[in-house]
C-alpha cells in the first residue's frame, strides 16, 4: 500500500526530466501510474470522509452504542456516556463490559456472548436480538435497559463485539401500568352484571362472565372470533352495521339502542345496547355493553296496561283521584274531582293549595302522610274552599307509594260536607236534648224540692199535731212510726232533688258546686277525694260546658264508689280561654275498657263520651286489670 502518494508523484517527475532516452512506453505507463495513485487518493479522501460521517452519525444516535474487544470496552457513544452516567468515554474505555451487567443478568449475558461467537460465522455479522437487562451505572445504580448484540471483523486484538443498548425503565414501569390497569379493567369489567364485549373488525376479541351467561355459552372461548352479525336478526344487521360505521367516523359514543339479540341455540332475547370507541393496540375496537331488559319491557308493557286502566277507573268514579309527590306537587288529578270542588283540572293542577285549604287540617294531613312508610295508608279530613266559595269537607284516604322513582301519595278524596253537616246537626239536635234533658232534671228537682218537700213538710206538722192529740199509747206509737217514715222519705226526696239538679250549680257556679259534691261524696262513701283546679275562678265557662263538666266527675266519681275498691281519688281540673281539660284518676281495681264499651256494660261511661262528643272534646279511658283507671276528658271552648 503506498503510504505517500505526493512524495512518489514528486519523485516520478525528477526521474522523467532527468531521463530523455525513456521510450514512449515507459512514458505511457507513467501516466497509468499517475491516474492510479490519484484514484487512491480520492478513495483515502472518501473514506476520510465516510469514517467523519460515521463517527458524527454514532454520536448523534438516541441510543447506547459500545464497543468491546476481549470483553474490555473500546469505545462509547455520546448517548451511552451519558445513559452509564460517566463525565466522558475516557472513564468507560478499558474497563469490563460485564461488569456494568447487573449481577442477575451476567451469566446469561456472557452465554449469549459466547454464542455469538462460537455458533454463527464472523463473516454472516450476526445480531443478538433485543433482550431486557438490567444495567449498572458507574455509580452502582441499576437501571432496566433493553440490548442487542452485534459480531463485527475480527482485529489482531480480538473479534469486536457492537453493543446496542437504551434505558426502558420508564417505557417499562409505563407498561406495567398499563397491565395492572388492563387487568384492574378485566376483573371490573369480569365482575359487571352486564354483558360486555369487545369487537374489533366486527368480530369478537373479548366477553366477560355475565355476557357468557346472557349469550348461554359453555365459556368465552365459545365467542371470540365469532362474527357480531351470527347473534343479530337479519332486518337489524343494516341498521348496527350503520351504527358501527357512525361510531367509528365520530369517535364518540352513540346514543343507547334496542337490538334483539340471537343465541347460538336459536333462542332470542331483547337487549339494549350502549357502544363506545377506543383503541386495543393502536388498532380502533368497539366495546359493547349489552344488558337484557325482555323481562324489564315486558313489566313496562304490564305497566302501561295497569296505569291505562287505573286511568279508566280513576276517571269513572265519583270521587276526586289525585297523586301527589312528596313535596306538594299535585301530579294528577281526574276529571270528577271537577265535580268535588267546581275546579278543572287545568286548574287544579295551576292552584296554590295553601290558600285553599284550611291550614289545621292541612298540617295535620301533612303530619299523616309524613308519618307514612312506603305501602301504608292513612286517612285524614281536609277543608277546602270550592271555586263556589264555600267550605268543603273531603275525607282523603292516602297510600304512600313510589312512582317513576319518586315518592309520591296516591288518594282519594270524597265529599262529606253533607255528612258533617248531619253530624253537626244531630251534635246540635244532641244538645237541645241534652239541654231538654238538664231542664226536665231541674223542673224535677225543683218540685221535688219545692212542691213534694212543702207537701211532706205539712204532712211532718200534721203528724206531730196528732200525735199531741193522741189518747192512747198505741195510737202516738203508731203516729211516732209515721213521722219516721216520713222522715227517711223526705231526706230521700232532698237527696233525688240534689242529684237531679244542685240548685247552687244555678245559683252559685261551677267551683262551689264541686267542693261542695266532693265533701258530700267523701261524707257518704268514705273516699277521700284531691282536687287541683286552675282558672276555675276567673273565666266565664258555657252553661252547657258546665253542666258537662258537673255530669262528667259526678258519673266518674259514682263508678268510683261502686266498682274501683279504693280510699282515694284525685280530680284535676284545668280552663283557659279556648280549652277545658278534666282528669280523674284511681288506683282501684281497674277494667278493660274496649270490653266495657263492646259489651254496654256502661251506660254511664257511654253517656259521659256521649256528652263530651257533642261538644266536639275528647274522652279517653286508660285503665286494666289492677291498674287503676285515668279518665281523661279535653273540650274545646267557644271562642268570643
Amino acid at each position: 500500500m503506498i503510504s505517500n502518494p505526493e512524495d512518489l508523484q514528486s519523485n516520478l517527475s525528477k526521474l522523467i526530466e532527468n531521463a530523455d532516452a525513456f521510450s514512449s512506453e515507459l512514458l505511457e505507463e507513467l501516466r497509468f501510474l499517475r491516474q492510479a495513485l490519484q484514484r487512491l487518493a480520492n478513495i483515502e479522501h472518501d473514506l476520510r470522509k465516510q469514517t467523519t460521517f460515521l463517527q458524527q452519525l454514532i454520536d448523534l444516535i438516541p441510543m447506547g452504542i459500545a464497543v468491546h474487544i476481549n470483553g474490555i470496552i473500546a469505545m462509547v457513544n455520546p448517548t451511552g456516556v451519558s445513559l452509564l452516567q460517566a463525565q466522558s468515554e475516557d472513564e468507560l474505555i478499558g474497563q469490563k463490559a460485564i461488569e456494568l451487567v447487573h449481577p442477575d443478568f451476567r451469566q446469561k449475558a456472557l452465554e449469549r456472548i459466547q454464542r455469538l461467537l462460537q455458533d454463527v460465522p464472523a463473516s454472516d455479522f450476526p445480531i443478538v436480538p433485543f433482550v431486557e437487562e438490567k444495567f449498572l451505572t458507574i455509580n452502582g445504580d441499576a437501571f432496566d435497559a433493553e440490548v442487542a448484540g452485534i459480531v463485527m471483523s475480527p482485529t489482531e486484538e480480538g473479534t469486536p463485539i457492537l453493543v446496542l443498548f437504551r434505558d426502558i425503565t420508564q417505557q417499562k414501569q409505563q407498561r406495567q401500568a398499563l397491565e395492572a390497569s388492563e387487568a384492574r379493567f378485566r376483573q371490573l369489567v369480569s365482575l359487571m352484571p352486564d354483558g360486555v364485549i369487545i369487537h374489533k373488525n366486527r368480530r369478537i376479541i373479548f366477553a366477560n362472565d355475565a355476557a357468557v351467561q346472557m349469550l348461554q355459552v359453555e365459556c368465552a372461548e365459545d365467542l371470540i372470533g365469532r362474527e357480531i352479525s351470527e347473534f343479530l336478526l337479519p332486518n337489524e344487521r343494516c341498521l348496527v352495521e350503520k351504527r358501527i360505521r357512525e361510531l367509528l367516523d365520530s369517535w364518540e359514543a352513540l346514543p343507547i339502542s334496542k337490538n334483539h339479540i340471537i343465541r347460538p341455540d336459536g333462542s332470542i332475547f331483547l337487549a339494549e345496547i350502549r357502544a363506545f370507541p377506543f383503541k386495543d393496540q393502536e388498532e380502533r375496537a368497539i366495546l359493547v355493553v349489552i344488558q337484557d331488559i325482555t323481562e324489564r319491557e315486558r313489566m313496562l308493557a304490564e305497566l302501561e296496561k295497569s296505569e291505562a286502566k287505573f286511568r279508566l277507573l280513576a276517571e269513572l268514579l265519583p270521587a276526586s283521584v289525585f297523586i301527589i309527590a312528596e313535596n306538594g306537587e299535585l301530579l294528577y288529578m281526574n276529571q270528577s274531582s271537577k265535580t268535588v270542588l267546581g275546579y278543572s283540572v287545568e286548574e287544579t293542577m295551576s292552584l296554590d293549595f295553601a290558600n285553599i285549604i284550611d291550614r289545621e287540617t292541612l298540617s295535620v294531613g301533612e303530619k299523616y302522610f309524613l308519618a307514612l312508610e312506603i305501602g301504608e295508608t292513612t286517612r285524614y279530613e281536609l277543608k277546602v274552599l270550592s271555586k263556589w266559595g264555600d267550605w268543603r269537607w273531603l275525607d282523603v284516604w292516602i297510600t304512600k307509594t313510589v312512582l317513576d322513582d319518586r315518592l309520591v301519595g296516591l288518594g282519594v278524596a270524597l265529599d262529606v260536607t253533607w255528612r258533617k253537616e248531619m253530624e253537626q246537626a244531630l251534635k246540635e239536635h244532641a244538645q237541645h236534648l241534652v239541654t231538654a234533658l238538664e231542664e226536665e232534671r231541674r223542673r224535677i228537682a225543683s218540685e221535688l224540692h219545692d212542691e213534694v218537700g212543702q207537701q211532706l213538710i205539712g204532712m211532718k206538722f200534721a203528724l206531730e199535731n196528732a200525735q199531741r192529740h193522741a189518747k192512747t199509747p198505741q195510737t202516738q206509737r203508731a203516729i211516732q212510726d209515721a213521722r219516721q217514715q216520713l222522715g227517711a222519705l223526705t231526706e230521700q226526696v232532698r237527696e233525688l232533688s240534689l242529684s237531679f239538679r244542685p240548685p247552687m250549680l244555678d245559683d252559685l257556679g261551677l267551683l262551689p258546686t264541686l267542693l261542695w259534691y266532693f265533701k258530700r261524696y267523701t261524707e257518704r262513701t268514705g273516699i277521700q277525694v284531691h282536687f287541683n283546679q286552675y282558672g276555675l275562678n276567673g273565666l266565664d265557662i258555657p252553661q252547657a260546658h258546665t253542666l258537662t263538666a258537673y255530669r262528667v266527675i259526678q258519673e266518674a266519681l259514682t263508678n268510683i264508689a261502686k266498682h274501683a275498691n279504693t280510699d282515694e281519688v284525685s280530680v284535676e281540673f284545668k280552663v283557659t280561654r279556648t280549652r277545658m281539660k278534666i282528669t280523674i284518676r284511681d288506683n282501684g281495681v281497674g277494667f278493660d275498657p274496649n270490653e266495657v264499651f263492646q259489651h254496654y256494660r256502661s251506660s254511664g261511661l257511654q253517656g259521659m263520651k256521649e256528652r263530651v262528643t257533642i261538644l266536639s272534646g275528647k274522652f279517653d279511658i286508660q285503665s286494666a286489670p289492677q291498674q287503676g283507671a285515668t279518665i281523661s276528658v279535653s273540650i274545646p271552648l267557644p271562642s268570643k
